[in-house]
């Protein structure tokens, strides 16, 4: 279709297109392309918490699924992160273990 651009800098598609949303490209070679687009609101993922869980200690993210389970698994949430403070990360043991025992990738 075969479109003149009017004097205020506009084009007109008619009415088939009233209203929709384009997005407009503008190719280096001058050409421009009009693409539909729908357009999704921005959605806010509220924060559900539990007014009986200390929020500080809460994922962040605000995931009520999330702030759930963690409010479900907190005493072994925290065993875990003691290990972890006493003992090191997996990674960490196993560099100390290929440190001490240089033989063991061998072969």
């Amino acid at each position: 279709m075969l479109k003149e651009v009017g004097t205020s800098g506009q084009i007109s598609l008619g009415k088939k297109f009233a209203g929709q949303l384009f997005d407009v490209r503008a190719h280096p070679d001058g050409r421009f392309e009009l693409v539909p687009m729908k357009v999704v609101p921005h959605r806010s993922m509220g924060l559900a918490i539990d007014a009986t869980v200390d929020a500080d200690w809460l994922p962040p993210g605000g995931y009520t699924q999330s702030n759930t389970w963690a409010s479900d698994n907190r005493a072994a949430l925290e065993a875990y992160a003691q290990r972890v403070a006493e003992q090191g990360t997996a990674a960490e043991q196993l560099h100390a273990y290929l440190a001490a025992n240089p033989d063991a990738t061998a072969g």
